[in-house]
């Protein structure tokens, strides 16, 4: 796998105006070879079952391309001879070979507009499956999420002979030399306008002139849905993916913390804890821990207030609120050791802890964060936790606030489950 944090600097970084273009283009050409499940230039060695997975990946992609090679081929001159049809031209030779298509009709019947339609008729004809194409691609993966990457690799190979179709058939006119006029002989798609205004101006100047504005017109619009494809819907878009994270803002994209996991597997971890029996008779169970964080009263005594507040069951005052999980193991001595323990932060982030965490067993004193608050802890262990809402995909990077507990705990795993699904 390339590593793209290497390129961070060639698009964000400074330099001089040409290097950067270069290392962009550089950047460029690696994540495209990367796509297609190539080895990337100047990379080190690989192991051989890596170097035969590329030259796997490169059979199939040449297979690809030679398939659709007769695909392109005769969809080009199968449109041609539709729209022959559909204007009641009649077409003196219509034969397939493996390397072009001999169609002959009587060019004197068609006029100026119609010898135009037949000159992009078949050009038109592969952009318009290339983008039926891509929005099937598009609507099965909003529908699935994802498909077989073979898929991929089919609609980027129609995408590439659709560009360079134009090309590929001026490429075998000159070799078959149809870009001479006969009325036995297929005439060339290039020769087509000049040939017309041959026979009408005597001089074909403005047929050659049309004729590249035309394919000019043709390739940007081949280009164009060939490159929103590469970009978006190749690989499931990881170009622009890959792109996009270089160059956004820190903070722009959700980034998991170390050891996070989700409340689905939190749940499912408590769940086991509480079934889970050892064979001298040990047994699990769960303690949560909530801590609450609340603006500072600036009177002396607000310390005292809030506790005989909770004391009394008053309401829990508003704040941000991070809960404990703590899984213990009961021993039939009455040994309680500590078997795993998390910690769901005000943001709704659910991290495992590993080690020990400063005052968190410390049940005795309140520590108050100058200027900013105080902490306190529930007491009541028949009242089910406040809701909390689940980190958000964007959050600020950052941000925490250190707290330590006071009071007691909720040691049901009832309690503990009701929590984790709120």
């Amino acid at each position: 796998m390339y590593d793209v944090s290497k390129n961070r600097s060639a698009l964000t970084g400074p330099g001089s105006c040409p290097s950067r273009l270069s290392d962009r283009a550089r950047l460029a050409l690696h994540m495209l070879l990367s796509d297609l499940g190539l080895p990337l230039l100047g990379q080190q060695q690989q192991p051989h079952t890596s170097w035969r997975g590329s030259v796997r990946q490169l059979g199939l992609i040449m297979l690809l391309m030679a398939l659709m090679w007769f695909v392109r081929l005769y969809l080009h001159y199968c449109s041609q001879w539709l729209y022959l049809q559909a204007i009641a031209v009649p077409v003196n030779k219509f034969q397939f070979h493996a390397h072009t298509v001999e169609l002959v009709y009587q060019s004197s019947l068609l006029h100026i507009w119609e010898e135009l339609a037949m000159l992009v008729v078949g050009p038109l004809t592969l952009n318009a499956l290339t983008f039926l194409l891509v929005l099937i691609r598009w609507g099965c993966q909003q529908i699935f999420g994802s498909l077989p990457s073979f898929t991929s690799k089919f609609i980027m190979a129609q995408g590439v002979w659709t560009v360079l179709d134009p090309l590929a058939v001026f490429a075998v006119d000159a070799v078959l030399g149809r870009l001479t006029y006969s009325p036995d002989t297929p005439v060339g798609d290039a020769a087509k306008l000049y040939w017309h205004f041959y026979r009408v101006d005597q001089s074909g100047a403005a047929g050659v002139i049309i004729t590249l504005f035309l394919y000019a017109v043709l390739f940007l619009l081949s280009i164009t849905i060939l490159s929103i494809y590469l970009l978006r819907f190749h690989n499931d878009g990881h170009m622009l993916d890959i792109f996009q994270r270089l160059t956004a803002k820190e903070g722009t994209y959700f980034l998991p913390q170390d050891l996070e996991l989700s409340n689905q597997e939190l749940s499912y971890i408590v769940k086991k804890a509480e079934q889970w029996r050892g064979f001298n008779g040990e047994r699990r169970k769960v303690a949560v821990y909530d801590y609450i964080w609340t603006a500072e009263d600036p009177l002396p005594d607000s310390a005292a207030s809030n506790n005989d507040s909770l004391r009394e069951g008053a309401p829990l005052p508003e704040g941000e609120t991070s809960t404990h999980v703590v899984i213990y193991t009961l021993y039939l001595s009455g040994l309680k050791q500590r078997y795993r323990h998390f910690l769901r932060q005000s943001d709704g982030a659910i991290i495992e802890v590993i080690g020990d965490m400063e005052g968190v067993h410390d049940a005795s004193r309140v520590v108050p964060c100058p200027r900013q608050g105080s902490v306190n802890q529930r007491e009541d262990k028949e009242v089910a936790s406040a809701p909390h809402q689940l980190r958000k995909r964007k959050k600020l990077f950052g941000r925490s606030h250190r707290v330590e507990p006071v009071g007691g705990s909720r040691c049901d795993s009832s309690f503990a489950l009701q929590d984790l699904n709120q």
